[in-house]
């Protein structure tokens, strides 16, 4: 059975079982990798050689590994409900060969110091307007770009000085009916996992200008337009970029994302517990918080040897 037709089967189940973007996301994973390359073959004939090559292929068209191997989840998925659904003597148990991380340079995270946070933070409070608010609730809260934007003021709670993060708003793709009818639409949805729900609270010194904002919006009205029209990331963006680059004048402007590593570094460098920094941003699992932005500088390594070994020396 071609791997083209399993798709459509495989397709109308799992549209039932995941959130809409998750959907779109696994079928542009199918119509621009693996659809070209195996959606014309017979299911039962590809092996583990064939895999590897594409995996190979992948990485050489320049894709990041982690798109790479969410490729390949996606299609050892469809695999997998071809053998367990339909009955089909595929194969379902590979072990590929992935390069060396050490081959991938080390990422270097994207953050403003802590004198470009203060800088960005005085900006935004001395020129009140709903992007500006957004920007400083991003710096100040590790809020992520399609939270924010799907934030109302009904999310925020005054009496206890708390954002409520319950959705998310993303601009995703999607096949329209046809050769070349790919489209895209803004969704508002649920946040990806369980702990993306939660309540940040809000920094005191920018809780007067929060308060002055909701006072002359209405609870269904979004936190960056102050009307019932939502904004997009692309939109909050390029705002973003033309504060930090015209209007700051810093010479280097980050992705929107470092906003959100700062406010997480600020925390972790102030000694703030990792699991309460964990639980603010969202994350699944502290082992993603501890790998982010728990990392010793020199000093503090040179002062550890120092420490601990001169007690040592000294009994």
């Amino acid at each position: 059975m071609k791997l083209n037709d399993i798709y459509k089967e495989w397709s109308i189940h799992k549209i039932r079982q995941v959130k809409e973007s998750t959907f779109y996301n696994y079928d542009s994973h199918y119509y621009y990798h693996i659809g070209p390359k195996f959606g014309d073959m017979d299911a039962e004939s590809i092996g583990r050689r064939d895999l590897q090559h594409f995996l190979y292929g992948l990485l050489d068209k320049g894709l990041k590994s982690k798109t790479a191997k969410d490729t390949l989840i996606v299609l050892k998925m469809i695999l997998r409900f071809a053998a367990e659904e339909l009955d089909l003597p595929v194969q379902t148990d590979w072990h590929l060969t992935f390069p060396s991380e050490n081959k991938e340079e080390a990422k270097t995270l994207q953050r403003y110091t802590q004198d470009e946070y203060r800088k960005i933070t005085t900006y935004a409070l001395e020129n009140p307007s709903p992007r500006n608010l957004g920007i400083l609730i991003t710096i100040n809260s590790g809020i992520r770009i399609g939270e924010l934007c799907a934030l109302q003021w009904k999310d925020i709670d005054l009496e206890n000085k708390l954002i409520h993060i319950s959705k998310t708003l993303e601009r995703v793709w999607f096949r329209g009916n046809g050769i070349g009818k790919s489209k895209t639409k803004v969704i508002i949805n649920t946040p990806k996992t369980k702990s993306s729900k939660r309540d940040i609270p809000i920094f005191s010194d920018i809780f007067p200008m929060v308060k002055r904002f909701s006072a002359v919006c209405k609870p269904e009205y979004y936190v960056l337009t102050c009307s019932p029209k939502y904004t997009e990331p692309r939109t909050i963006r390029n705002h973003y970029y033309d504060l930090v680059i015209n209007k700051l004048n810093l010479d280097h402007a980050p992705s929107f994302h470092s906003l959100r590593h700062t406010f997480a570094s600020i925390l972790i460098e102030s000694k703030v517990d990792p699991k309460t920094v964990s639980a603010i941003l969202g994350h699944s699992d502290i082992s993603t918080t501890l790998n982010l932005y728990v990392h010793p500088t020199e000093e503090n390594k040179r002062s550890s040897i120092n420490s601990t070994l001169s007690k040592v020396l000294k009994k």
